[in-house]
């Protein structure tokens, strides 16, 4: 088989594709791409019911991939190949001898939506959920919480960060909570299986473990933070434990060597029977999943309460870019309770109503009703902090006028003694030290008094008083013109 040969190919045939998908362009772009690094490979194969050795996964070399796909014996009934950060080659080469739809790499490598204008959609919002449950693939896309360390160091970073791996992930600085820099990156697991003869080939991706955030990626003025997973990553998501699992250690941050762990050292849910389903290695993926999206739900919950305001911390905690940030994540909860929905739909659809399966839906329905009860209490913080945004301005438009004031109370003062002080310079004799220096004040503390009087007075009641007195003067003038103008002459 010739690499090259199929690379191109593929690479024909998601142009196709993409003249019916537009969503596929992020695919097709992707596959343009060099490759920044080598793909991650294991392998695990799981044999028929005759024969039943341990479970051992296996490394493989990324450009060897398609001999794992052409050395399928009769003794496996299925064959799990994970792939840490596939390359755009690696796409290639498997979607060909696979013939995968491009739709499944496509969901899998674009997760970013840019404006409706610019770009189409990710395949996650452009196809319905029940569509995409149809397709025979599973696509996991959550959040993971990252730890960028001391707040201060980041201060002058930007606010769209990216992973340095072959599939970016966006990555957003959030606001620092306790003196820490957290933010949030996209992640995403893909399954894929398919028959091969009485065989099958089960495909999961997964992205390489995020060790930093990139600013500026490809540019010059490139700039790198170190990032882990917050906590060390997810909790443990298995309901027993042998002696053997207890002790093997693994990195929980990594999602290859997590699902390489549980697949090894735990039971597998359903049977290993004639056929494996996708389901059969679907659960401990989305239980890891929805492990994640739980410390996200927590985190929503943090932020919840820093974003509670009172009126005695107003002046010093609400900015303008709190508005813009509390919209942020009730678009980020609209967004997540969709790729929940996802998952909920491709369960109800394939579990078969196993009793795992309903717990899984359990969990996925907890999370939903947590995300719209924290949706609902980001609508009402927007408007409660609208609300006090217009309160704090008002507060400082009225403290300006009475600064204001002051000021014209220091021009009343000041302006008759400089009048005064004006007048008397023109003599030697009243300039300070001399004999008649007492005259200035004599006549300027009088004059102050008089314009201090003048500026207290209403004089909106003054003119009326004024209007009233000149209509009354007006009218007894005009009486008396027509009581002379009447009175008959004396002979």
């Amino acid at each position: 088989m010739n690499p090259g040969k199929d690379h191109k190919s593929y690479i024909d045939y998601v142009n196709l594709r993409a003249q019916s998908n537009p969503c596929i362009n992020g695919l097709e772009r992707y596959l343009q791409q060099p490759a920044t690094r080598s793909s991650d490979v294991v392998y695990i194969d799981y044999p028929t019911e005759q024969s039943s050795p341990e479970l051992q996964p296996i490394r493989a070399e990324s450009d060897k991939i398609t001999n794992l796909i052409d050395t399928l014996s009769r003794a496996t009934i299925t064959r799990l190949i994970l792939i840490e950060d596939i390359s755009p080659q690696l796409i290639s080469l498997v979607g060909n001898r696979l013939d995968i739809d491009p739709l499944f790499f496509a969901d899998y490598v674009n997760t970013s939506f840019e404006n409706i204008e610019l770009a189409p959609p990710p395949p996650s919002l452009a196809i319905l959920p029940s569509l995409l449950s149809q397709r025979g693939y599973l696509h996991l896309h959550y959040q993971q919480v990252l730890d960028l360390g001391e707040a201060g160091v980041l201060e002058d970073a930007a606010y769209a960060l990216k992973t340095d791996a072959n599939v970016t992930r966006n990555i957003r600085r959030l606001v620092p909570l306790s003196g820490k820099q957290l933010a949030l990156a996209r992640a995403t697991c893909s399954l894929f299986i398919k028959s091969i003869g009485s065989s099958s080939i089960c495909l999961i991706l997964v992205d390489r473990p995020i060790r930093s955030a990139i600013e500026g990626l490809g540019t010059q003025s490139q700039k790198s933070y170190p990032a882990q997973h917050l906590h060390g990553g997810f909790e443990d998501v298995a309901t027993s434990h042998t002696p053997a699992s207890s002790t093997h250690k693994w990195s929980r941050d990594s999602m290859l060597d997590s699902l390489t762990y549980y697949l090894r050292h735990q039971k597998q849910e359903g049977s290993t029977s004639m056929f494996m389903s996708i389901m059969n290695f679907a659960y401990y993926p989305i239980r890891i999943v929805l492990s994640e999206w739980n410390l996200y739900m927590h985190l929503i919950s943090r932020f919840s309460k820093h974003y509670e305001y009172s009126l005695q911390d107003i002046t010093s905690r609400l900015h303008g870019e709190d508005i813009v940030d509390l919209q942020r994540w009730r678009r980020r909860l609209k967004q997540s309770r969709h790729k929940l929905s996802i998952i909920a739909e491709f369960v109800e659809q394939h579990g078969d109503g196993e009793t795992a399966w309903k717990m899984v839906l359990k969990d996925i329905n907890y999370l939903q009703s947590q995300f719209q009860d924290y949706g609902q209490s980001l609508e009402q913080m927007v408007t409660v902090a609208t609300t006090m945004i217009q309160l704090l301005e008002s507060r400082r438009s009225i403290l300006e006028a009475v600064s204001v004031r002051r000021l014209t109370y220091i021009a009343l003062v000041f302006a008759p003694l400089a009048w005064v002080a004006s007048l008397f310079s023109m003599e030697d004799a009243y300039l300070p030290g001399n004999d008649r220096f007492w005259v200035y004040f004599a006549t300027a503390l009088p004059l102050i008094v008089i314009v201090i009087l003048l500026s207290t007075l209403e004089w909106d009641g003054v003119r009326r008083l004024f209007r009233q007195g000149w209509k009354s003067s007006i009218g007894d003038f005009t009486a008396r013109s027509k009581s002379n103008a009447i009175k008959p002459d004396v002979v």
